[in-house]
């Protein structure tokens, strides 16, 4: 049973992404500490406010997968947080570290969060999701329990195409409906000027696009950028503080699923790992499906926002692709406008997405995303499922209310 307490404990008060999607010129410390900058400014707070500090990092700074630590970047960014986390559960990791931010603001640990990423994967040329993590590496990993996947050097992307095939055997899902996805994302990014992709698509343009990982085309698939954002949370204590009218955290959940000794099917097991993360985020905000105005879908690939859709409840179980080609995802028309900033695949997607969906929904929430803006904006859900080693993978989900 989820405590009604948490649901009053904590709010967002800050939020910044950085505007660029290539920056060459720049590390990933340089463009989180921007980020972190502009969020705190955002807030209408000071780094003297900052008593915990979460981050997480993509690109390879020194080679290495990500080297950004929170203490590191406490002492970048010049704080002396009492609390430091660098929980890593791949691109749901910064939806995890607003839960820990939350449930650290109840228990009186601290009173105002900092939660920042910065990547410059792109300009580094980071294949993340094409090559095997011991490519991504550049060293050989020891093999984790049960990993007999490993050994054949299965990707990111391999494994999302299995997953599809056999979501698509069990539900009906098409790769026409998968299309849509795709092309509703791009409308939206259009309306978004720091968009990584805002050239028009079509149906057909994303099924002959070349295959990467069958049955998932290119456009199928994220694009991949430079970026940053951040998060400021705060306790009620700091609101008249704060310089804009604070967005409360009013529910979330967590959840997660193993290879199950090789047992776990894969499709299945996802969208029920989503349906119990968003089933605990429902519970504490005393919200359903049917409140929610906008969400906020991890679009890593396009079955990603199907998976979700059925798993939060927004559809049944084999009518997302159904859902997404009557367009209910779009600004335009949609029952549930989704991703209005163009999402991952198209507005950026530096390697951990999650923070830019709490940004967007922060955006839609305050009445600020000018041009895409979601009439009457009350109730924002974020998902995101992340990736820590393919078939070991966790989901956040959040309930966010102006």
């Amino acid at each position: 049973m989820a405590n009604p307490k948490l649901a009053q404990a904590a709010a967002i008060v800050g939020a910044y992404e950085h505007p660029t999607r290539f920056a060459p010129d720049k590390s990933e410390w340089q463009l989180l500490g921007e980020a972190c900058r502009g969020a705190i400014k955002d807030a209408g707070l000071s780094p003297g406010h900052v008593d915990a500090l979460f981050v997480a990092a993509t690109a390879p700074e020194g080679g290495q997968l990500g080297l950004c630590s929170s203490t590191m970047a406490a002492d970048y960014l010049n704080l002396k947080p009492k609390f430091i986390d660098e929980t890593d559960v791949g691109g749901a990791s910064l939806g995890y570290y607003v839960n820990r931010a939350v449930l650290g603001i109840h228990a009186g640990l601290f009173k105002c969060a900092l939660i920042g990423y910065g990547a410059t994967t792109k300009s580094r040329k980071v294949n993340v999701g094409t090559v095997s993590y011991n490519q991504l590496t550049g060293q050989e990993m020891v093999p984790i329990p049960d990993a007999f996947e490993q050994i054949y050097g299965t990707t990111v992307t391999a494994f999302m195409g299995m997953l599809t095939q056999r979501y698509m055997h069990d539900t009906g899902l098409t790769s026409e409906q998968l299309a849509h996805v795709a092309v509703t994302m791009r409308e939206h990014a259009q309306r978004n000027p720091h968009a990584l992709r805002r050239e028009p698509i079509t149906v057909d343009d994303v099924l002959n696009s070349p295959i990467i990982a069958t049955p998932l085309h290119k456009l199928d698939c994220c694009v991949v950028s430079d970026g940053a954002g951040a998060l400021v949370i705060a306790h009620p204590d700091l609101f008249r503080e704060c310089a804009k009218p604070p967005v409360w955290i009013r529910g979330w959940g967590e959840a997660l699923m193993t290879h199950g000794g090789g047992l776990t099917d894969w499709a299945t097991e996802s969208r029920e790992m989503v349906s119990r993360a968003c089933a605990d985020a429902y519970s504490m905000a005393g919200r359903s499906a049917r409140d929610i105005d906008t969400a906020m879908i991890y679009d890593a690939f396009t079955p990603n926002v199907i998976i979700d859709l059925e798993g939060a409840g927004f559809c049944g179980v084999g009518e997302g692709g159904a859902f997404a080609a009557a367009g209910e995802m779009r600004l335009d028309g949609g029952s549930l406008p989704v991703n209005p900033d163009g999402g991952g695949l198209s507005s950026n997607h530096p390697g951990r997405r999650g923070i830019f969906m709490f940004i967007e929904a922060v955006r839609q929430l305050r009445g600020e995303a000018t041009g895409r803006q979601v009439k009457d904006a009350k109730v924002a859900m974020c998902t995101a499922t992340g990736a820590a080693f393919l078939a070991r993978r966790a989901s956040a989900a959040h309930i966010l209310e102006i």
